[in-house]
Formats: C-alpha cells, sequence, structure tokens
C-alpha cells in the first residue's frame, strides 16, 4: 500500500499541507469505521453522509493524517492536505503512485461478467505471480484510485476492474491505470439511458484501449461489436480473442455440467479444464483468464490450480441451499445480456429439477427499457421452468408478453406474497434462480427465506 510522506502527497496533489511533512502514512482509508491510525483518511462528501464529520473524532483517536476538502471550514486540528476536490486528489495520487510500482496492471471492462472476470484472472495469476485485484466491484472514479493506492510494491501484478456508467468516463480511469494489458468481457444495453445506443456502449468501453501502446488486448470473440471496433484501433499488437466461435484465438471445443461446476475444453490446451463455478458464460469469462495465462506460459496443471481457487464475489451465481432446495443467488446486478445467460444456466438443469425463475427488474435502460424487458420471452423458452415469478414495475412488461405467448407466469406487486409463494414451492428437487438489479435487493428475500 502506499507509503508517501505527506509533503510528497501535498506535492503530488496539488494541496496545502497544515502539519508535519515528514508524516509517513502507510494506505489510504476512506471508511471512518475501518481506518487505522496510520493511514491516510479521505473524507469523501456523499449524499447522506459527509466524511469530513468524522475526522476531529478520528484525530482524537490517534489518526496520522486526513486530506481535507476546501470548501469546508473549520479545520480540525491535526495533519491535513487542503485540496479542492478530494476525488480528484486521490486520483492524481494513485497516479503518481502507479508510476512508482512494477506491477503490470490488467485492466477489465465490459458491460457484464467484470467482477467475475477479474476474479479468475486474479486466481490463476497468484499461481504463479503475487497478484492484488479489486475488492468487490470498486471500479468507479473512487474505486479505481482506492485499488491502486492498496497494491503492495512487491506485487507483481494488479487486476483493476474499471466500470463506466456514461460517456466520457473511461479515459479518465485509463489516465490512472495506463494498464499493460486490457480485458473487455462483454458488450449488451447496461446504462443504456445514458449511452443512447449499444454501439455507443462498444466504442467507449473500448476507450480502454486508448493507450494499451506495446500491450495485448483480450476480448470475447462473441462479444457485440468487439471484433470489428478493435480492428479499427490498429493496436500495435494483434488482439487475443476467444469464447466458442470458429474463429475465435482461444477456442471453447466443448462444455458441459460437472459434478460441482463447469468442464470444457479449449484449442490451447490438452485435457479437460474444470472450474467450480456455474454458467456457460463464465466459461467464456474463464478463457479470458486462460488466454492471459498462455501469453505467460503457463501449463494446464497451474491453470487448474487457478481455477480450482477462484472465489467468486457475493452474489454472484452463488450457489446456496435452503430446505434442501438449491438456490442460485443472482442477485448483485441484471442487464439483458446477464439475464439471459442465467436463464439459459436454469434451463440447462436436469429435467428431474422443478426449475423457478425469480426476476426483478432490470434498472437504467432507458427509453428502451419496455422493449428489453418483454424481448427476454423471445431469447429463453419460459416453459422450461415449473415457476416463473416476476416483480418490479418493469417486469411487467415481461409479464404481459409472456401471458400473450400463452406462456405461465406469476406477477406481484407485493414482496411478502412473493415470499409465501416461494416457501411452498421448496422442497429437495426444486432449484430456484433469483436474479435482478441491486436496486430491488432480492438478496433481503433470500434471506427471509434463510430465516
Amino acid at each position: 500500500m502506499i507509503d508517501y510522506s505527506l509533503g510528497r502527497i501535498a506535492e503530488v496533489t496539488g494541496g496545502r499541507l497544515i502539519g508535519d511533512p515528514d508524516v509517513v502514512i502507510n494506505g489510504i482509508e476512506l471508511d471512518s469505521r475501518k481506518v487505522y491510525n496510520d493511514n491516510l483518511f479521505v473524507p469523501i462528501k456523499g449524499e447522506r453522509v459527509d466524511g469530513h464529520d468524522f475526522v476531529k473524532g478520528l484525530f482524537e483517536n490517534g489518526l496520522k493524517a486526513s486530506f481535507w476538502q476546501a470548501d469546508h471550514s473549520e479545520y480540525p486540528e491535526g495533519n491535513l492536505i487542503i485540496v479542492d476536490d478530494v476525488v480528484a486528489a486521490i486520483s492524481k495520487l494513485a497516479r503518481n503512485y502507479r508510476d512508482d510500482i512494477n506491477a503490470k496492471i490488467i485492466g477489465v471492462t465490459g458491460s457484464s461478467g467484470k467482477t467475475s472476470t477479474k476474479d479468475m484472472i486474479a486466481s490463476v495469476l497468484s499461481v504463479r505471480y503475487k497478484t492484488h485485484k479489486t475488492m468487490g466491484n470498486q471500479n468507479n472514479e473512487i474505486g479505481v484510485p482506492l485499488t491502486l493506492l492498496s497494491m503492495d510494491r512487491d506485487d507483481q501484478f494488479g487486476v483493476v476492474e474499471m466500470g463506466i456508467s456514461d460517456l466520457n468516463e473511461m479515459e479518465p480511469l485509463v489516465e490512472i491505470v495506463h494498464p499493460d494489458y486490457t480485458v473487455i468481457t462483454n458488450i449488451s444495453p447496461a446504462h443504456i439511458l445514458k449511452f443512447k445506443t449499444i454501439d455507443t456502449i462498444v466504442e467507449q468501453k473500448c476507450q480502454i484501449n486508448c493507450q494499451l501502446g506495446n500491450g495485448i488486448c483480450f476480448f470475447a470473440n462473441e462479444a457485440y461489436g468487439l471484433k470489428k471496433h478493435i480492428s479499427s484501433q490498429n493496436l500495435t499488437n494483434k488482439p487475443v480473442s476467444y469464447g466458442y466461435d470458429e474463429d475465435a484465438d482461444i477456442r471453447i471445443i466443448s462444455s458441459r455440467f460437472g459434478e460441482e461446476g463447469m468442464e470444457f475444453t479449449v484449442s490451447a490446451y490438452e485435457g479437460m479444464f474444470k472450474l467450480p463455478i456455474l454458467g456457460r458464460h463464465q466459461i467464456i469469462n474463464a478463457c479470458s483468464a486462460i488466454a492471459i495465462a498462455r501469453m505467460l506460459g503457463y501449463n494446464a496443471e497451474d491453470i487448474q490450480k487457478g481455477l480450482d481457487e477462484v472465489k467468486l464475489t457475493p452474489h454472484r451465481l452463488q450457489l446456496r441451499i435452503i430446505k434442501d432446495s438449491t438456490i442460485i443467488d443472482d442477485t448483485y446486478n441484471s442487464n439483458p445480456g446477464s439475464l439471459t445467460a442465467a436463464l439459459e444456466l436454469l434451463s440447462e438443469y436436469d429435467e428431474s429439477f422443478e426449475k423457478t425463475a425469480v426476476l426483478g427488474d432490470m434498472l437504467e435502460l432507458g427509453d428502451e427499457s419496455d422493449k428489453l424487458h418483454s424481448s427476454i420471452a423471445d431469447k429463453v423458452d419460459f416453459r422450461n421452468f415449473k415457476n416463473t415469478f416476476l416483480f418490479g414495475e418493469e417486469m411487467k412488461n415481461l409479464h404481459d408478453h409472456l401471458d400473450e405467448m400463452g406462456i405461465e407466469n406469476r406477477y406481484y406487486y407485493d414482496r411478502n406474497e412473493l415470499v409465501k409463494d416461494l416457501k411452498q414451492i421448496m422442497k429437495d428437487n426444486s432449484i430456484i434462480l433469483f436474479k435482478a438489479s441491486n436496486g430491488l435487493r432480492f438478496y433481503d428475500l433470500i434471506d427471509q427465506l434463510e430465516d
């Protein structure tokens, strides 16, 4: 983690130091509940909480130093670095620290699959290299700098998730991260309210390559528009594609459900790989790690060792057993691409299971939201499911389209009624998929069932 003196931090960020320039901090933290006394505290002003309100108390409890935004008066006593904008300051600091460390940085972006892909790449790299990765999905203008600033000087690789939800957000992140390698996972109409068209999403995601130089871009071959747009970027080194298509550089030859996840073969290695995670789309994500490992000279055994140790961020196709029922918790986020993939996964389970899909709204889809929700019925055969339970204003569109197609489903206005009906269908041969955008808090429904 960063270990600069306050004098150097003030110089790098263009801040004004009140205090001792020779004091050295070890790491930064923006959560007042987690900060250590030798950290540099970063007070962020949010919608409900202002971190500046905690600085005085932290100093009284032994905190060494804190940033302070200039528009806040009444400075508390302690080592302060006064800056015009705290978020801009940590971005400058992270960019400087990135130049100080010797690690190779892999930037990961895409509409969906970023976090799972990041977790898999980091797990495989960790077999041979000291590797740091983005915690959770801290992938925005605050999370990206924090990820870099938490890296150790002896880290050999950093895997940094880079998410955008609006135009012109990628280039500032690239300026901070300056990735040596890039990975673009998938393209779907996520955050299309801001991007307007899916082609704009492709263009904006591919901006991750704008400073790639002698690096290599790895990308999902089937993803909409990536192959064409990346080829137009005239990158120094040939991009590497992966996926099921015949022309992919790392081609998935076969895949199937295994006893504890997925099993698959690829063109670049002999033998079967095993992945302790569910989903055909997760095999594609795993191939990004295989492609990078192949570039670094890994053998199949080392790759498998890394895949065996993959630990995904919670609420992403996470298996849970409740009252002898199998629960698939995929409640962190949802968009048309990831929802279709999750429903295809549910369809592929053996017919001996009674399958139930519990679906909530996909948020931030803009003017096309009604159509995008409704169209899921045209992409997946809902007759494969014993039950389809729908909740949320936007899911009413899918409900209406399924009714038009004569496919049985239930639409709920009340969460408690939904939970009540779910309790009635739970038994030892039932498998239930929960999928919705994070704002609907579907993970609370699962907790209610568990309670």
